[in-house]
């Protein structure tokens, strides 16, 4: 049993593992670059930014994978999509190319003008980004539906090898190291492109497999807004936590170098547990099989154990030093900032898989409303973690990733009590006294 779960989400996990990997490419290369740690703060404010504007279409993958059943429902869904991107772009140019930009960056952030004039042309220059993310994650859900998670897979790998090959060629170019910002825009878009235009191909050759019609009425738009309108909410104050997160950690002391270091912390400790999410796409494939979540929960435990045991490993011993200093590039005085935060990330599996196991229990039942009360607890937590750990002597990237863990075990206990807890509560309360 636990070998055809592994079998089933081994190619999604390597998604993730390779996507992670990826991202340690891009802060390679700007590491490498003049200026690195400012480089460094701006990218992580502009693509903090950025990942929150497109949040809602992150997991709309599931959307694919729960309702589109035939090839009325993928056009319908690929209309639904295509026209909440488009949104999305407009709110990002609006705070990227208008006068708001600097209210924001300038203002809010208190970063100062070079720095925020890198943002901006990082957030104008990723303008597309949303249409082809949403299209992609639609693409992949069909994939993952009819099975085709290996397909995933080589997505993912092709885009990576495409970064990789894209930060090795651009670091020798003149033109990029006089402005340095070019680096990871031009990473990420030959990354995505490859993955977009390989997601497409893929679901070409699949989509004869859909029939044209099922024998019922065809999906509505209310439909997919009712699933997923729970899960753009909750993916949009996910990323939206960390521009929070960002706010106060750059508005510290050594705003930017605290900045920096929490940029590595992040890509880097989320490498190890980012991979546990996919365990929300165990349960509606199976549970029919079984008639029990118990199976579901012991394997789930065994994949947290293995993800704390890599954190470990990479963040408690000596290879911390060389992940951070060799591979990666950075100064021994940043890399020392950075030790903490990722030493913090041991603790995320614990939560992370009770977090996705609920998840999947919500996409079995299509019912994603719990998702959209969870999401509001793990920003409220966020910002009060934010605002008393620093009474505590907690400041800089440790302050960031510990807030993060608050808001994760927040939201997590709340998705438990609506989707399990109340239920569990019931039974207990009918049960006869012995």
């Amino acid at each position: 049993m636990y070998l055809r779960f592994t079998r089933f989400l081994l190619p999604l996990v390597l998604t993730i593992l390779i996507f992670e990997f990826g991202a340690q490419s891009i802060n390679g290369g700007m590491a490498r670059m003049p200026d690195a740690i400012r480089v460094l703060a701006a990218f992580g404010l502009a693509w903090g930014l950025v990942t929150s504007l497109s949040s809602p279409l992150a997991q709309l993958r599931y959307a694919g994978m729960v309702l589109v059943e035939d090839k009325r429902d993928f056009w319908r869904g690929l209309t639904y999509v295509s026209g909440l991107a488009l949104i999305m772009v407009a709110v990002q140019w609006l705070l990227g190319g208008t006068s708001i930009s600097r209210h924001l960056l300038e203002g809010l952030h208190a970063v100062d003008s070079e720095t925020g004039e890198r943002v901006r042309v990082m957030m104008l220059s990723m303008l597309p980004m949303p249409l082809l993310r949403g299209i992609t994650q639609l693409g992949m859900g069909v994939l993952t539906r009819g099975k085709q998670t290996g397909r995933i897979s080589v997505a993912t790998a092709l885009s990576v090898a495409a970064g990789l090959l894209a930060v090795v060629a651009l670091l020798q170019v003149d033109s990029i190291r006089a402005r340095p910002i070019w680096l990871p825009i031009l990473v990420l878009y030959a990354s995505t492109l490859t993955e977009s235009i390989t997601i497409v191909f893929y679901l070409w050759r699949f989509f004869g497999r859909l029939p044209d019609a099922l024998d019922r009425p065809a999906i509505t738009y209310a439909a997919f807004f009712r699933f997923t309108w729970p899960i753009a909410l909750m993916n949009f104050m996910q990323e939206s936590s960390r521009p929070l997160i960002n706010l106060f950690v750059v508005r510290g002391a050594h705003g930017a170098e605290a900045m920096a270091a929490l940029t590595v912390a992040y890509t880097l400790g989320q490498w190890t547990y980012r991979w546990l999410n996919e365990l929300r796409a165990l349960v509606p494939p199976f549970y029919a099989e079984l008639q029990s979540f118990r199976p579901f929960l012991r394997y789930a435990y065994w994949c947290g154990l293995a993800a704390s045991a890599i954190c470990l490993l990479l963040f408690w011993t000596p290879l911390r030093t060389v992940l951070l200093e060799q591979v990666i590039g950075i100064t021994p005085a940043l890399a020392e900032l950075s030790r903490v935060p990722l030493q913090i990330y041991t603790f995320f599996p614990f939560v992370v898989v009770h977090r996705a196991y609920f998840h999947s229990i919500a996409f079995m039942e299509r019912d994603t409303r719990p998702m959209a009360v969870g999401a509001p607890m793990r920003t409220g937590a966020i910002l009060i973690a934010l605002l008393v750990l620093p009474l505590l002597g907690v400041q800089g990237a440790t302050l960031g990733v510990a807030a993060l863990l608050a808001g994760f075990t927040s939201e997590t206990v709340t998705l438990w009590w609506l989707i399990l807890g109340k239920k569990q509560l019931r039974v207990w309360r009918t049960r006869p006294a012995v």
